[in-house]
């Protein structure tokens, strides 16, 4: 008998999936106030147990199956890890089950942009493409779908990947990585290794540059590389790396040497765009994707919802939703990026729950470039505290109670040529549903309070 632990939209696929194999399933999820009346009604034969899982289930289960939001030191957990009962997640499930490649992405931020890059690349290509993973389908439901996919795309979490263990990638890619879930790790270290093992069965592997040559993996595959260095530098295996080259004083996209397209014609402008579009590029490097295709789509990609994304320009004053910003790491990233376009100064909104973070990473930054950083939410208190402690005394630091206050706040403090960045570094679910909605909102309240739309983007 299976264990289905966990019953979101992946425990639920993993239902789906095990059932229609002829499997005997039971379900557990660890909310006492989990309703069941929906998946009671698909399943109408199957054991739904709440809150607490008795005892005599360790005694009959064969193998669990895990969600990633359920962690494995869960004290429920231990009785059958000590058994030796096998624990494992819905990507295990499916690296078993699929034959065709997969190109596999983790990286603590850009992930998904990355993800969805690549599959619009694949498919201009002429691919069908099956995208899934931490980002849209749950991996499962493509195989539940039954369309015949030519290639999966896979984005993955640290959390997905614990459980993984038969992962085989055409091409897998750490992008990059910075502290998060600290709540759920003791140390960095064990999110990174978490992170890695997505490179333990690949054919190819990509890194940054910068990592690509010290990685543990360097003689068990072939290797990729991508960064904003040109071929003239330090680069180890120029006939894999993807990265940036000037030629007559214009910036340009290149592969191996040969320039691509030029950087000015990407629909999406910023360093850290630049390092998304070379990532895809790589990761489809193994495939039948041309130059043409390349031009195309990036010229017409404009990224994803809430990710850096100008909302409203009002009075020479530009409004940006990165609510995907959920660590230090991610908003860094959108600060250096947005510094660089800005005539003026950045405004930043930040807060909610902080994972256990280490805000001070974000002073030098904030020092730097942002005349003001509102705070709000759960852990407003720890990471103005943070910043007070190693930010230089001209950024002006001020707590508000939630995110109208502060945008309210940002809007009487900025002037013409500002940016006003809201990218919180923090999860959303102290007085959000989840990013989505709390960038929804920040939309709503921007349009509210500030005025009609004059340019969005």
């Amino acid at each position: 008998m299976k264990l289905v632990a966990g019953l979101g939209l992946t425990g639920q696929s993993v239902l789906t999936y095990l059932t229609s194999q002829g499997e005997i399933c039971v379900a557990f999820d660890t909310r006492k106030d989990f309703s069941t009346e929906t998946l009671q009604a698909l399943y109408p034969d199957l054991q739904i147990i709440t809150g607490t899982l008795p005892k005599s289930f360790e005694k009959q289960v064969s193998q669990v199956v895990l969600s990633p939001g359920l962690s494995l030191k869960s004290s429920w957990l231990t009785p059958f890890l000590q058994a030796g009962i096998p624990v494992v997640g819905d990507i295990e499930l499916f690296s078993r089950a699929v034959g065709q490649p997969i190109i596999s992405i983790t990286g603590s931020n850009g992930k998904s942009t990355v993800t969805s890059l690549v599959a619009e690349l694949l498919t201009e290509a002429g691919y069908k493409v099956g995208m899934g993973g931490n980002i849209g389908l749950p991996a499962l439901d493509m195989l539940n779908s039954g369309d015949d996919y030519d290639i999966f795309v896979l984005e993955l979490s640290s959390f997905q990947l614990e459980t993984t263990h038969s992962l085989h990638s055409t091409v897998a890619t750490v992008l990059n990585i910075c502290e998060d879930h600290m709540d759920r790790y003791d140390k960095i270290t064990d999110y990174i290794q978490a992170k890695m093992t997505i490179l333990h069965d690949a054919e190819w592997t990509l890194l940054p540059v910068d990592e690509a040559k010290n990685t543990i993996y360097q003689d068990k595959a072939k290797h990729l590389s991508f960064g904003l260095t040109s071929l003239k530098e330090d680069v180890s295996e120029p006939s894999h790396y993807f990265g940036i080259q000037t030629q007559q004083n214009e910036a340009w996209l290149c592969q191996s040497g040969e320039c691509v397209m030029p950087v000015k014609e990407m629909a999406l402008q910023g360093e850290h765009h630049q390092l998304n579009a070379l990532a895809a590029m790589a990761l489809t490097s193994p495939f039948q994707v041309s130059k043409a295709d390349y031009q195309t789509v990036l010229k017409q990609f404009k990224g994803l919802p809430h990710r850096t994304q100008t909302v409203l320009v009002q009075e020479g004053v530009e409004w940006v939703n990165d609510s995907k910003g959920t660590n230090v790491g991610a908003t860094l990233t959108a600060i250096n990026s947005l510094a660089k376009q800005a005539t003026g100064k950045i405004i930043l909104l930040a807060g909610g729950v902080g994972k256990e973070a280490d805000f001070s990473a974000l002073a030098p930054a904030v020092s730097q470039y942002c005349k003001q950083v509102v705070l709000f939410g759960r852990d407003a208190d720890l990471i103005y505290q943070h910043l007070q402690q190693t930010s230089q005394h001209d950024t002006a630091l001020m707590k508000v109670a939630g995110l109208e206050e502060a945008i309210m706040a940002a809007h009487q403090a900025a002037e013409e040529g500002d940016i006003i960045l809201f990218s919180p570094a923090c999860a959303s679910f102290d007085q959000f549903t989840n990013y989505i909605k709390r960038g929804e909102i920040f939309e709503q309240l921007v349009h509210q309070h500030i005025g009609q739309v004059e340019h969005v983007c």
